[in-house]
Order: structure tokens, then sequence, then C-alpha cells
């Protein structure tokens, strides 16, 4: 079995599934691969590319660029249509003006399970308390540094200042929920020798029909410890893109006409970069959001909430949500803010 947990690897094995690039870029070229959800471009876009030799016509939709991944690796000519501004290597604002007032995720510990990896990107290296790596035979895959990096990166992270046990798994149905399982096991037991790890970020979501599964999860429970998961998240949640120029929200394009989703409370992901796959320093832009790296992000506005109340429960934090969200341009977003905000309230009422 290849193992790709070289950057030359992965540029060999992404770059021979990518559509060929025509001399000329054009807007509807890019649409067109975009909306294709077997095209590697969706997820990878020019990360790997020299565009030297390329060209973009004039005058293409900003709201269009503003979807397509490409890295801080990409090679663009004189005239490219990609300006963004250093936001987007940056957590969101409202969060960013939470870490000046201190509230930052100190104290919180936290886990995450997710795809394997080897490199620990920059984002990582504070935040990192313990690795266990579940199954020897696993490839390095970026999905794990970036669940993480959403969690509690050090420049992208919600609770940069939280302490993390990252738990890597194979890929695979019958390698995940036994990697899962063997995971929340050792958090128990972790727990039960005082690591007091509050939160779980799941991204995956082929374990909830499995009782030994269900178990834990209730065992973890009583020890205050909450599971994050895509079936927990989709319940009140969904998540959005945030144009860093110039503030828009917008829906992947997966989501759209999707009212039933729209309708959910928004949790900003996309728009900003996440580390580029086996580097420590390169970063990837991702333009548009998905589930599985929504979910580590709500995971880190609780622990935001949860330094604030330890005593918070994750179905209370849900109820603050409901209760603070902000409506813009008829898009229900969290507020993190307005959710501090009450708890602090509440605080000054027991005093």
């Amino acid at each position: 079995m290849k193992r790709y947990d070289k950057y030359e690897d992965w540029v060999e094995v992404i770059s021979e599934n990518l559509p060929e690039i025509p001399k000329t870029i054009t807007g509807e070229w890019l649409k067109e691969q975009l909306l294709d959800r077997k095209s590697y471009f969706r997820n990878w876009g020019f990360c790997f590319t020299n565009l030297k030799e390329h060209e973009f016509e004039e005058n293409i939709d900003a709201s269009i660029i503003r979807k397509v991944p490409f890295s801080t690796r990409t090679i663009f000519p004189e005239n490219q249509p990609f300006h963004f501004n250093e936001s987007i290597f940056y957590t969101f604002d409202d969060v960013r003006k939470l870490h000046e007032m201190g509230i930052d995720g100190s104290g919180v510990n936290v886990a995450i399970i997710d795809f394997t990896f080897d490199t620990v990107p920059n984002e990582l290296k504070e935040c990192l308390n313990n690795f266990v790596n579940l199954n020897d035979k696993a490839e390095v895959h970026f999905h794990g540094t970036t669940t993480a990096t959403q969690f509690c990166g050090k420049n992208l992270g919600i609770a940069p200042k939280s302490k993390l046990w990252f738990y890597g798994t194979g890929q695979g149905k019958n390698n995940i929920l036994n990697d899962n399982i063997l995971a929340l096991k050792d958090i128990y037991e972790q727990n039960k020798r005082g690591a007091n790890i509050k939160i779980v970020s799941i991204s995956s979501s082929v374990h909830r029909e499995n009782p030994e599964f269900e178990e834990l999860c209730k065992k973890l429970l009583q020890q205050g410890c909450y599971i994050i998961d895509s079936s927990i998240f989709g319940k009140d949640f969904t998540c959005i893109n945030q144009d860093s120029n110039t503030g828009e929200l917008y829906y992947s394009d997966w989501q759209l006409g999707n009212d039933e989703m729209m309708s959910k409370i928004a949790v900003q992901t996309g728009g900003k970069m996440t580390p580029l796959v086996t580097t420590e320093n390169d970063y990837l832009y991702c333009g548009q959001s998905t589930y599985s790296w929504s979910i580590p992000t709500l995971a880190g506005h609780f622990a935001l909430a949860l330094q604030v109340n330890p005593n918070l429960t994750y179905e209370e934090f849900v109820e603050l949500a409901k209760k603070t969200k902000i409506d813009k341009d008829g898009i229900s977003l969290l507020n993190i803010t307005g959710i501090i905000n009450e708890l602090n309230k509440e605080h000054s009422k027991k005093m």
C-alpha cells in the first residue's frame, strides 16, 4: 500500500486526477468544475498547479473566484483575479475579539477523532497535548489537520488555548468505526485518571447505530464529556462561508436548494486557509465549507462557552445559540459574542 506522507506524493496523486486546465481560464470553466461533485477540482483547485503559462479572462465574477481552492505554493500568472486580504489566515473577527479578552479556550481539554497525519503543522504545535495513532496501517490524510485547526489552531482556531488530545484513525467504514471505539475507550480511561476532557469532536457518521459506541457516549456523558458529531451538529446547525473581502455570507454549492438545511443556525467555516497537507508552514484556501469541517468549529465555540461556565451542558449551549442568533441577509448566524454575554450576565446574577 502506497503511503502519501510526503508533499510530493500528494502532488502526484492529486495532479493525476485534476482536469486539464485550458490556456485561458474562464469563469464558466471554473463554475463547471466546482459544480461537479466528483471532480477533484472542488477540493484542490489550483493547489498543486503552476499557472505561469496560463491566463484568466478579464472580469471573472468574484463570487466564483472566492470558491476556488489554491495554496500558498500555487504559482499564479502576473495578472490574476485571486485578491484576498490577510484575514484569510486568521479566524473570524468576532472570535478574535473574544481572544483579545482572554476567552480563548484556556483550561478546556478537548479531543478530536479523525484521519491520522504525520506532519504537525505550526498551527497545532502549541495546542497538541497528546497524539495517538490508532491504526499503524492507515494512510496519512489531510482531513485530520484541517479539523484540528478549525478547533484549536494557533491563528485559525476558535479555541487556540485549549489542550488537544488527537486520535488518528484509518479510512474506510470499518476502520473508522473500530478506531472511534478505541478512541472513546481511551478518552474514558484518560478522564478516570484526571484528564478532564470535556468535548470530543468526531466528523464521521458511521458509528451511531453501533451499541458499543452509544454505550461509550453515555459513559463519557456521565463524566461531563460531550460528543459532537455530524448527527448532533446537524440537528440545529449548518455551515456557511464568508467572503474575506466583502464580509458577505454565502452557502456552498452543495447546500443550495436545501431549504431545511439553510433554515438552521449557520456556523462560519469556509473562506479561510487551512494547513496544506504534509507541510508545516504552507496553507490551502478553502472557499466552500463542509459539515465535517464545521463540526470542530462548533465544538470550538462550545469550548469558549465552557471556559466562561465550566458547568454548561451542550443542550444549554444550543438553547443559548437559539436565543442569541442574529439575522444577516436572511441567514440565522451563530452569535458567539451574544452567547458569552449571556453567560456573563448569568454569572453576575449569582454573585
